[in-house]
């Protein structure tokens, strides 16, 4: 990827690029964050809706990944982790070996049937109680229905479950990449201003403790790793999305229109093709079993109580 100069921007410092009076290389930096961001959250989506399987495995600790991933850990210690966990995991000679290990510890940490050594959802790490559907649980919901979407398993699964809301980070990530591609600075600031909030109100509230928790499992083939990576990541992003909004909001007049001095100057995509078409390899991936942690088009209610 092209965009090396975006890390420290991740990390709070978006500005960088604009003390070399380059609005050009400016807006590169924030295009290859914002598609590394969409990227990651389709990754996790699949990591944790879905037992792997040798397709995703290969796309996890592959050259893609490893370039997105990079984009991110300059300034954050668990995530220049995942690069070098990642990097091991890739030079391993029996992937074969690693894919059934990891499909074991899957199924023991995220399905069962024995008991999970941590819930998979929000709500508990809120409310100390371990029933499904809670407060928590209706407010994401409401997040999913106010852009049109639902869980595909409505009512079977909780929607605070870490897979469903990294599906729903992926969706409003790739919306915010496109408002950037389409130059419309308003929507862009208000789109990245969204999704820090469910960052913050959603996944920092309680991802940290579920990755200490998986931390004291039995095993360590990937998931521990990859949870406590997804927590660094979120904290990460979500300082990056108040740098991106605030960036975005110069470009506007003050009252939310576009201004004509300061326009978003995308980049050609071309540039970042190679990402781009790796994005668009693992959204169409369907490790066996996604289907029951994926979103879908709102669906009109027939059940009253399905929209509570």
């Amino acid at each position: 990827m092209s965009a090396k100069g975006a890390v420290p921007a991740a990390a709070g410092t978006l500005d960088a690029a604009a003390d070399l009076g380059d609005a050009r290389a400016e807006a590169l930096e924030l295009e290859g964050l914002l598609l590394s961001r969409a990227y990651l959250y389709t990754l996790f989506h699949k990591l944790f809706g879905a037992a792997p399987d040798a397709e995703l495995l290969d796309v996890l600790l592959g050259a893609a990944t490893a370039d997105v991933v990079d984009e991110y850990a300059a300034d954050d210690e668990s995530l220049r982790g995942l690069g070098r966990f990642l990097a091991a995991l890739a030079a391993r000679e029996d992937r074969a070996g690693l894919l059934d290990a990891a499909r074991d510890e899957y199924t023991r940490l995220f399905v069962g049937p024995g008991a999970l050594p941590a819930p998979t959802w929000e709500s508990p790490y809120r409310s100390r109680e371990m029933t499904l559907f809670q407060e928590n649980t209706v407010a994401v919901r409401a997040a999913y229905r106010a852009h049109g979407l639902q869980p595909k398993r409505v009512q079977r699964v909780p929607d605070d479950h870490v897979a469903l809301m990294c599906a729903y980070l992926a969706r409003r990530a790739g919306e915010a990449l496109g408002a950037f591609r389409a130059g419309e600075a308003a929507a862009l600031s208000a789109e990245l201003r969204g999704e820090r909030a469910f960052v913050e109100g959603h996944m920092n509230t309680w991802l940290a403790a579920f990755a200490k928790s998986l931390r004291a499992s039995k095993t360590a083939v990937l998931y521990p790793q990859t949870v406590e990576a997804l927590a660094a990541f979120c904290a990460v992003d979500a300082t990056f999305l108040a740098e991106a909004a605030y960036w975005a909001e110069g470009r506007t007049d003050g009252a939310g229109e576009q201004a004509e001095a300061a326009p978003i100057d995308p980049p050609e995509v071309a540039a970042f093709a190679e990402v781009g078409g790796a994005l668009a390899s693992l959204e169409a991936m369907r490790p066996f079993g996604i289907e029951d942690y994926e979103l879908e088009a709102l669906r009109p209610c027939a059940d009253p109580g399905q929209g509570r």
